[in-house]
């Protein structure tokens, strides 16, 4: 499944992250973090660091992200008759 969204709200970032309000980005990976949000690895940008006291992070609250588009990726079974 491939999942489109946008970025609503980029305010009180760690250091490293790189995502803007109001660009798409493609979802690679979603994952529950220790606090329990569901967080996102998105393509072409940072997804992991550590915040000015030195904790590590990793990905994004999908909260800070609206989804504009999921797309099923489709899996074809295909047979093959061998003679």
């Amino acid at each position: 499944m491939i999942k489109k969204v946008i970025c609503k709200n980029d305010k009180q970032l760690p250091i490293g992250a790189e995502i803007v309000e109001g660009q798409t980005y493609v979802v690679r990976e979603s994952f529950v973090n220790s606090f329990d949000q569901v967080a996102y690895m998105l393509v072409g940008v940072r997804n992991m660091g550590r915040t000015k006291y030195g904790l590590p992070w990793q990905g994004y609250n999908s909260e800070r992200f609206e989804d504009i588009e999921v797309v099923k990726e489709e899996q074809k079974e295909v047979a093959y008759i061998l003679n």
